[in-house]
């Protein structure tokens, strides 16, 4: 039977002693179906002579009564690190039989590839892409009920992705006495709200008035079965939520087992599988779009929490539905008929959760495409293993081994190696007017694919002294003549990037083109850290210290071109140089840049940035020197461009960091150096009288450990404790929001949690020292004013030099 279908989830299942892989996918016709193939485990030995082979062959262990042998043994030759390698292939019957077996031969032989998860090992040996049209040839089968399945004969895919997609999202609201503490196995799930295209429901089990979005069901159990039965009906593709794998979908499995109902939502009509980092449903894609977000767009999001209504009004412009839901388990108890409003909050959350993985859908479908792995897994892991498994997918064509993972001497052994990083031209402090900015165009990539660095082309025999040493350490070259298999690799992803970008400019608004260009140049990026991570499986140090040596070196070129032409360099670092025209034109400073890019290597380019009429750079907390990537700029449409300062830091209030960015767009957008001191005394004036509102002296900072575990207790731990003695949560990376009260102590005996402080009953002083000045007082020392003066208003005359 020739059947067309698009696969979404792989799994694998051992019936009658043998391994079977299951895809699981949709039919062009919309029906879900299960694709059946039979998948060997295996992993290599390395082999000197041929007696050893023969041992392997007859090697027999017992495994819990189990007699464990290995299944057939072949030999094969690869490459590793330039060095070809006999290996036997080592197929075993089971794919928990690989560590054991391989246990039992690693002191005779070196090992390779044992570590490979069974189904990533057989998408990237099949070469199959999932969400990727496929036409099979199969044979139907009787495997599972409730879905067709089919035993794979042939298998040929396009690269058309699925089109039509079903996406459910969730979101669950509890019983919450103790505020934001759950206690899971105590408290009941008042509310489930489900949103797809074509369906919106909250589900609960208390009667109010509603809207025909409202279902009321008769008990918590009552809930959790419909629950499954929407599922069900929906038969999504995907479920998505916010931050589901930590809360909603772990609670709703656990509130299940406490009712003994068995939620049978997989394709298979398998359970949920909760782990300690993620749940999995067989035959539906589940993805956390929390996780997704957080790990992949991290700090570029300029969002100041990963909290759902901060991600959303940043990514869709959306914000949640306002209402105390901390007040729920009080109004579900004594309020009944104001339960409306936390349904529509319920809904609102799952709404944007939905519009949320639309948004973000298009760049997990492109890393799946590059990358090779499931969505499940592109959703959940970091740019280290996505270079990684990127690699992975790749070796075939180059028939080259997978090294293993680094253990744990070798892992601290390398995280104590330390080499030298990118050029700092530091900058004067001082406002600059007709800036200029270059920068190299993915500076760290277009250098190891025109340096050719890559592990197994490292001191070959032939290339020493020639262009692709080391410009510092002669001991470090890499060869000219062979392509090494990372270099390759690696410029295949730039030069798609340069094919698309052309692309993009001709349409501006298409997601799909926007979401290539993005993730290609996130992937490509991280090569240069990947290289020198101390976990990864291609780590290699002179690899990593010759990238930013030959970084150096062209930023060093750049910046004595630029000179011996007359420009006045204000600032460089790592891959940008900020110039001043100083009376030439910006056509100069092109024609300059024209010239450097005529020689640099291929792929390297030295581009146009931008131009900006003002610019300041402030100095550092001590010193006269200029601090490193601390500077703001205004472009030509009066927009401010700002790197370093605090407002784009976390763990400083709203009110500081609005009182730093007004100060710096009166100075370079107005020049306006008056109406910026009655400006910020203004602010400080309100700060001291308390009229600024509680919500702009909330300071966010996250536990980066757990709270026994700090020597010294600031006020983010002191509330931490005062979290924890109050049941909520407070361990590693948990966001801690706090005010300082007013009152006398130390500021960590007065840092109190937002709801704790009544209005304007904050430390006025504590802000205006501690927050707002620290904010401006490096911008004011370059406008002439010391920070007694923000304060006193006497005009500091000492500083007049920068006028």
């Amino acid at each position: 039977m020739k059947l067309a279908f698009y696969p979404l989830d792989i799994a694998y299942k051992v019936i009658d002693g043998a391994p079977l892989i299951l895809i699981f996918g949709r039919t062009e016709k919309g029906e879900k179906i299960c694709v059946v193939d039979g998948f060997e485990p295996y992993f290599y030995a390395e082999i000197e002579n041929f007696s050893v082979i023969e041992s392997i062959k007859k090697l027999v262990i017992d495994d819990n009564g189990r007699r464990l042998s290995v299944k057939s043994v072949e030999l094969v030759e690869k490459s590793f690190l330039g060095t070809k390698k006999k290996l036997a292939k080592i197929l075993c019957a089971l794919p928990q039989d690989v560590p054991k077996l391989r246990a039992a031969v690693k002191n005779a032989v070196k090992t390779y590839e044992y570590d490979i998860k069974f189904t990533r090992r057989y998408l990237v040996d099949k070469n199959i892409i999932l969400l990727a049209r496929t036409e099979i040839e199969a044979k139907e089968i009787s495997l599972f009920q409730g879905i067709r399945c089919f035993r794979l004969e042939f298998i040929e895919q396009s690269d058309e992705l699925i089109k039509e997609k079903i996406v459910l999202a969730v979101d669950i609201e509890t019983y919450n006495p103790l505020g934001k503490q759950f206690i899971p196995e105590e408290h009941p799930i008042l509310m489930i709200a489900l949103y797809s295209k074509n369906f919106r429901k909250v589900l609960t089990w208390k009667r109010f008035n509603s809207d025909a979005n409202v279902e009321f069901l008769e008990g918590e159990a009552d809930l959790l079965r419909r629950f499954g039965e929407i599922v069900k009906e929906i038969n999504p593709d995907f479920i998505t939520g916010y931050y589901s794998d930590g809360f909603d979908l772990p609670y709703i499995n656990t509130r299940a087992k406490h009712h003994k109902i068995k939620l049978k939502l997989g394709a298979d009509d398998s359970e949920m599988q909760a782990g300690d980092e993620s749940v999995s449903i067989t035959g539906i894609l589940h993805i956390d779009i929390f996780k997704f977000v957080k790990r992949v767009f991290g700090r570029a999001l300029g969002s100041s929490t990963y909290k759902l209504d901060d991600v959303a009004e940043v990514i869709l412009g959306e914000k949640k539905h306002a209402v105390d839901i901390e007040n729920l388990a009080n109004t579900w108890d004594n309020s009944p008929e104001l339960l409306a409003e936390f349904a529509k909050y319920n809904l609102q959350d799952a709404k944007i959760t939905y519009n949320l993985f639309e948004k973000v859908l298009p760049n997990i479908e492109e890393l799946v495409k590059i990358v090779g792995l499931s969505p499940f897994d592109i959703s959940r892991i970091g740019f280290s293993q996505l270079v990684e498994w990127f690699i992975i997918k790749q070796l075939k064509q180059y028939n080259e081994l997978i090294p293993n993972k680094p253990v744990a001497g070798q892992i601290s052994e390398r995280m104590n190696i330390k080499y030298k990083g990118a050029f700092v031209f530091e900058p004067v402090p001082g406002i600059y007017h007709d800036l200029v900015i270059f920068d190299f165009r993915s500076l760290y990539p277009t250098i190891i694919t025109s340096h050719n660095i890559s592990p197994d082309v490292l001191g070959c025999s032939c290339c020493r002294g020639m262009k692709n040493q080391n410009p510092e350490l002669e001991k470090i070259w890499f060869c000219t003549s062979r392509q090494g298999f990372i270099a390759s690799v690696l410029e295949d992803i730039i030069r798609r990037r340069m094919r698309i970008k052309p692309l993009l400019k001709q349409y501006p608004n298409d997601i799909l083109l926007k979401a290539r260009v993005d993730t290609l140049k996130l992937l490509a990026n991280s090569f240069y850290g990947y290289l020198g991570f101390y976990a990864s499986r291609w780590y290699c140090l002179e690899c990593a210290e010759t990238v930013t040596a030959f970084g150096r070196h062209y930023i060093k070129k750049v910046i004595d071109e630029a000179s011996n032409n007359g420009f006045r360099i204000v600032y460089s670092d790592t891959d940008s140089i900020f110039l001043t025209l100083d009376g030439k034109t910006k056509e100069s400073a092109l024609k300059l840049v024209e010239n450097i890019n005529k020689e640099l290597p291929d792929l390297m380019e030295l581009e146009y940035e931008g131009y900006y009429p003002a610019g300041i750079f402030v100095s550092v907390k001590e010193g006269a020197y200029g601090a490193k990537k601390k500077y703001a700029l205004v472009n030509e449409q009066g927009k401010l461009k700002i790197a370093g300062f605090e407002t784009v830091r976390r763990n400083v209030s709203i009110i500081a960091k609005e009182a730093q960015e007004n100060v710096l767009g009166i100075v370079l957008k107005e020049n306006n150096k008056e109406k910026a001191i009655e400006y910020i005394k203004s602010v400080l004036s309100g700060l001291k009288e308390r009229k600024v509102e509680n919500e702009k002296v909330v300071i966010y900072t996250k536990l980066s450990k757990e709270i026994d575990d700090y020597d010294s207790i600031g006020p983010h731990v002191a509330v931490a404790k005062r979290m924890k003695a109050k049941g909520l949560p407070a361990g590693p990376g948990t966001l801690i929001k706090f005010i300082v009260g007013e009152g006398d102590g130390i500021i960590r005996d007065k840092a109190r949690l937002p709801e704790e402080v009544e209005p304007g009953k904050y430390d006025g002083e504590y802000y205006i020292n501690n927050q707002v000045l620290p904010a401006v007082e490096k911008i004011f020392e370059i406008l002439g004013y010391k920070k007694d003066a923000l304060l006193s208003g006497a005009r500091q005359s000492y500083l007049n030099k920068f006028f």
